[in-house]
């Protein structure tokens, strides 16, 4: 293969992936959906328990498809990623087997596999791309989602910018509903942001564009908690770097964050009615709260293993909240209650050991390395932190926020030289090239 063949292939490859980002970002939601208003696309998704959506389904596959072809290429890799992320794989396969107890076990069964094809495309990503190439594979997904927003806002605004109350004014884009037009814009500012960071960086028209794009949309869907976050975020950028300086020692450095946050929890609790009284909201967050009291009453009743995955809120599995709420809801809007609710403690105990594992090592990532995929990292698991207190977004299939969540524990998994002092694993080459600008495990 020649040179210019190499480098064709290797573009329509990153064309393909920031497509399927797209995909996965939900930017592409009005030809996969219905294009209607953002409330009756929600609708679709909590009544899609019998077959699904099929064009969704096969805009899926395809992805998970292509992506697998290339994973067969980096087999000699695989196996070290699959020993240093049990957890994520036993919580994998715990959806699937939740198909045995489930409300709706094809739907559950459905799902799962649906799940793991998504965690098969974050093997995809990780082993074909480099952390800084991925960030801004993502980017460029983000930013042409927020642009084919924009074109949609101006040709068709009756049905992409919510209609009437509540939520009347609120774009919702291309995205089908504000709040996650909302979320995928506050992490493409992040992202944005990150790489205006990077001092002599190539295509600044690129990253203006793209934090442009983002903040814009980001304002115009009218989400409160983006806003919040994207603000909490941005300040976190100049804490972590802190963080990671070298001028202080790491005891002085941790304890004086220790101390900025109890003065931050303290600030919270002094002015959280004002605050939220000032974004729209109250201390029910919406209603939110009784929602979680019915949901814990009635999740009591499977609490070990749950309902069943993607299978709570259904008509059967929330039958009791949903006598209570006189509506129906396709998520609990509390990805860690969902996450109980679905799976029990078991399918829960082992989420914490899988988000407290990415925590550990993006901030072992982050003190030793000087780069914005270090910051990044961190980044994402505080974003993960902070927004899945109000919208569901874990362990979600065909989801891009749980993607980017595996991707960074994969790509930190730590590497380990076995017992007998042999050198790790030497990355492979493809089509007679070194792969050096492949990432490797741990890097």
């Amino acid at each position: 293969m020649t040179d210019f063949q190499f480098y064709l292939m290797r573009n329509l490859e990153r064309v393909f992936c920031v497509l399927a980002l797209m995909v996965l970002a939900g930017a592409l939601a009005p030809y996969l959906f219905a294009f209607r208003s953002g409330i009756e696309m929600n609708r679709d998704f909590a009544d899609e328990v019998d077959s699904g959506n099929i064009k969704f389904q096969a805009a899926t596959l395809t992805i998970y498809s292509i992506g697998l072809l290339y994973i067969l290429s980096e087999r000699a890799r695989l196996p070290k990623l699959l020993l240093g992320n049990w957890a994520l794989l036993a919580l994998t396969g715990l959806a699937l087997f939740s198909a045995l107890w489930s409300y709706y076990p094809d739907a559950t069964f459905r799902r799962a596999v649906a799940l793991s094809l998504t965690t098969t495309f974050a093997f995809y990503l990780v082993l074909r791309y480099t952390p800084r190439e991925l960030l801004e594979l993502v980017g460029w997904a983000l930013m042409l989602g927020a642009a084919l927003s924009l074109i949609l806002v101006i040709l068709y605004p009756t049905s992409t910018i919510h209609q009437g109350p509540p939520l009347g004014g609120s774009w919702l884009g291309s995205f089908g509903h504000k709040n996650r037009l909302g979320r995928m814009m506050a992490l493409g500012v992040i992202i944005f942001s990150l790489l205006m960071m990077e001092r002599g960086g190539k295509q600044r028209w690129f990253t203006w564009a793209g934090l442009g794009l983002c903040a814009f949309m980001l304002a115009m869907s009218q989400s409160r908690t983006a806003w919040i976050t994207a603000i909490v975020l941005l300040m976190m950028i100049y804490v972590l770097r802190f963080l990671r300086g070298a001028r202080l020692p790491m005891s002085l450095r941790v304890g004086s964050l220790l101390i900025l946050g109890f003065a931050m929890v303290m600030a919270v609790t002094q002015f959280l009615v004002v605050g939220l009284e000032a974004v729209g909201r109250d201390l029910t967050f919406t209603g939110r709260t009784t929602i979680w009291t019915h949901a814990i009453t009635a999740g009591m009743n499977h609490s070990m293993l749950g309902a069943g995955y993607r299978a709570f809120w259904t008509p059967e599995g929330a039958s009791y909240v949903y006598a209570r709420i006189w509506a129906m809801i396709g998520n609990g809007h509390n990805g860690y209650l969902d996450v109980w609710l679905e799976l029990g403690f078991v399918g829960f105990g082992l989420f914490l050991l899988v988000f407290f594992t990415g925590i550990k090592r993006a901030y072992s990532r982050l003190v030793r390395s000087d780069d914005i995929a270090g910051l990044f990292y961190m980044l994402l698991m505080i974003y993960t932190l902070v927004y899945s207190m109000t919208e569901k977004f874990l362990l979600e299939q065909s989801e891009l926020t749980w993607t980017l969540i595996m991707v960074t524990l994969l790509y930190l998994t730590p590497r380990r030289v076995a017992a007998s002092g042999r050198s790790p694993m030497p990355a492979p080459s493809r089509m007679g090239r070194p792969l050096q600008s492949y990432p490797v495990p741990g890097e």
